[in-house]
C-alpha cells in the first residue's frame, strides 16, 4: 500500500489500534488466572499493573519455586512472576514480598497460594495403607484424619508441601487454585 497518511488518518487509525489493545489487556487481566501467583499477590489487574516484571522476587525465592513468564506468554505476561506448588512447594518465608520494590506482593494477612484437594482414587490412605506424610509436612496443621483418611482443613494455604511429601505414584494430594 503506497498510500500517503495524512495526520487525522495517521492518529485514527493508531487510536483505534491502541484501544483495541488495550481493551484486549483489560479484559485478560479481569480473568481468572489459569496459574499460581506468589504469595502476598493482589488481585491480577492489581498485580500486573503494578508489577514492575524485575524479577527481583524469583532472585529471592531460596526454594526455586518462582519462575518468570517469557516473552512467549504474551506482552500482558511476560516476565510476571508465577508459581507451581505441584512441582515446587513454597515455604511462604516472604523474601519474594521483601525483594519485591514495587510491593505488589504484601505478605500481610492470611496468604494463600491455592487449596489442596485429596485425590481418594490416588491417596494411599483411601486404599487402606497406613500413610500419613502430607499431614506431617503440612506446616498449617490444614489436614486431618478422618476414619484413617485425611480431609483438607480451611487453614490449608496452598503451599504444595503436602504434594511434595507424596509417596504415592500419582499424587493422592494436589493443589487447585483458590475459588
Amino acid at each position: 500500500m503506497s498510500e500517503n497518511l495524512n495526520r487525522r488518518q495517521f492518529l485514527k487509525e493508531n487510536w483505534e489500534v491502541s484501544i483495541g489493545f488495550l481493551g484486549s489487556f483489560l479484559t485478560q487481566a479481569e480473568e481468572k488466572p489459569s496459574f499460581f501467583r506468589p504469595p502476598g499477590a493482589s488481585g491480577e489487574f492489581a498485580f500486573l499493573s503494578s508489577c514492575t516484571r524485575c524479577g527481583r522476587c524469583k532472585e529471592a525465592c531460596e526454594e526455586g519455586a518462582i519462575s518468570l513468564f517469557t516473552a512467549g506468554a504474551g506482552a500482558q505476561l511476560a516476565f510476571t512472576p508465577f508459581l507451581d506448588p505441584n512441582l515446587t512447594p513454597c515455604t511462604m518465608c516472604g523474601k519474594c514480598a521483601e525483594a519485591c520494590g514495587a510491593g505488589v506482593l504484601n505478605p500481610t494477612g492470611r496468604l494463600q497460594i491455592g487449596k489442596a484437594r485429596i485425590i481418594p482414587d490416588f491417596c494411599l490412605a483411601f486404599q487402606k495403607i497406613s500413610c500419613d506424610y502430607c499431614l506431617r509436612a503440612c506446616p498449617e496443621k490444614a489436614l486431618t484424619l478422618n476414619n484413617g483418611s485425611p480431609e483438607v482443613n480451611c487453614r490449608c494455604t496452598g503451599c504444595g508441601l503436602c504434594t511434595a511429601s507424596c509417596i504415592s505414584d500419582y499424587k493422592g494430594i494436589w493443589v487447585d487454585l483458590p475459588s
